[in-house]
């Protein structure tokens, strides 16, 4: 679908930016809309002059949010009397920044992206202990290996906790699954490190160390081959996460 003529257009509407820079409020209503499916890829946006006038804001601040909306690959910008601000389709390549948006303006709160990634992290672990090679369990054991050794270590620990999840992911070998861990995984140890901010050295270390056991016990289901113990593995290792953060 084209929004082409003025009655279509007209059919989206802003609110007036009136708080923050306004070209950030621009951005964050469009992207919401494209985010909802009010706005489709193939959708061409109200002329610049248009949104300036919905958003009560200059020319200027519409330019600079349709500049970002371009940049994070959500909108494609033609000059000309033919061109205009085009929707385009939300790979996951994409999403991992708007994703960021959408938390840090609520849209999307703490609860809902932990609860997402337990679902992946089952997905991953249970594909992953039916399917992984060698190969798989030396790159899992690699990680662990690595996040054992920096457990001491605050500020290295988490990349190795990261990596634990890529690597569990890969072994599932579905592509999905590990796209979107890539993406979610990186949102919850954000979210995880604001929430051990007032820790002492020694509560980190701890938290370091649960984890690491957490993530050694599903390992040791994936070797097993066990779909079932790498779930209750899983269940373990999101209640420990959501005390952590709660």
């Amino acid at each position: 679908m084209i929004l082409t003529n003025e009655s279509q257009r007209s059919k989206i509407l802003f609110q007036p930016a009136t708080t923050m820079r306004a070209s950030e409020v621009i951005y964050d209503q469009i992207y919401l809309k494209i985010a909802s499916g009010d706005l489709r890829p193939g959708d061409t946006l109200p002329s610049e002059r248009e949104l300036a006038e919905q958003f009560h804001r200059s020319r200027p601040s519409v330019r600079e949010a349709l500049r970002m909306l371009q940049q994070d690959g959500l909108l494609k910008i033609s000059l000309g009397s033919a061109g205009g601000a085009v929707v385009q389709s939300i790979s996951l390549k994409t999403v991992e920044e708007p994703l960021k948006k959408l938390v840090e303006i609520g849209a999307i709160n703490l609860d809902e992206l932990v609860e997402y990634r337990n679902i992946n992290d089952h997905t991953c672990a249970r594909l992953a202990s039916l399917r992984r090679t060698d190969e798989d369990i030396r790159a899992i054991q690699a990680t662990l290996d690595a996040a054992e050794a920096s457990i001491c270590t605050p500020n290295s620990f988490e990349k190795y906790d990261i990596a634990f999840h890529t690597a569990l992911a890969k072994a599932s070998h579905n592509a999905l699954a590990l796209l979107i861990n890539d993406v979610i995984v990186g949102l919850n140890t954000d979210a995880f490190l604001q929430s051990i901010q007032g820790c002492s050295v020694e509560e980190h270390q701890r938290i370091n160390r649960e984890i690491f056991e957490s993530h050694s016990a599903i390992l040791r289901a994936v070797i097993k081959g066990d779909p079932d113990e790498a779930d209750r593995c899983v269940d373990e290792m999101v209640r420990l996460f959501r005390g952590y953060i709660s």
